[in-house]
């Protein structure tokens, strides 16, 4: 059994908690909100079960943060994840909402670079999300100063007839309404959208 004490919490999102892993600082572990089901659980599980048997290497970079696995902990049943840290530092990887919103430190121009070649690993690898706002994406800094995105929540969707699995043609149209629905359009829509959120 894993032991998560306070000094190994990170965050919290609607949905689960999540810790860096006490004995590997490349993962963390997620403990789901007691009012978060099994069964909402077992449904995204599914979906990294069917990313698993991809051929990762013709990714540009891994754009996703990984499902490797359940454990035991004393907080419950946990899920273990890919933990995103900057190559400078070894810091944990602030989420894009932080940039956009707190620190300006990463140019825009950077930003929509990284934004458009995350869109298109998404579309060119058929992987979508249920939720791309800028809290669920986290600005990995590289050595070299470039900036790769990683969604780190939100990752699966439910289309009873998954279209987008199978065609291109499918895939671009719903990566494109994710971007469009979660006000990726530009950063100046993004921005707007996160001081208007932040007001409910």
């Amino acid at each position: 059994m894993i032991e998560l004490q306070n000094k190994y919490y990170i965050g919290e999102g609607e949905i689960r908690f999540c810790y860096e892993h006490p004995k590997n600082r490349q993962l963390c572990i997620k403990i789901p909100r007691p009012e978060t089901t099994r069964e909402y659980t077992e449904k995204e599980l599914l979906y990294f079960k069917k990313l698993s048997k991809r051929n990762k290497s013709v990714y540009r970079y891994p754009f996703y943060s990984d499902f490797n696995g359940e454990v035991e902990t004393n907080l419950g049943l946990g899920q273990i994840f890919d933990l995103v840290r900057d190559e400078t530092n070894g810091e944990i990887s602030k989420t894009l909402e932080y940039y956009l919103i707190e620190n300006n430190t990463i140019e825009d121009k950077k930003l929509e670079d990284a934004l458009g070649i995350l869109k298109q690993q998404m579309t060119k690898h058929k992987v979508f999300t249920r939720d791309l706002r800028a809290r669920n994406i986290c600005c990995k800094i590289n050595k070299d100063d470039s900036v790769e995105l990683i969604i780190i929540d939100g990752i699966g969707h439910r289309d009873f007839f998954p279209f987008a699995d199978w065609f291109h043609y499918f895939s671009k149209k719903k990566v494109d309404r994710t971007f469009t629905k979660w006000h990726f359009d530009s950063l100046d829509a993004q921005r707007k959208f996160l001081i208007k959120d932040a007001k409910k």
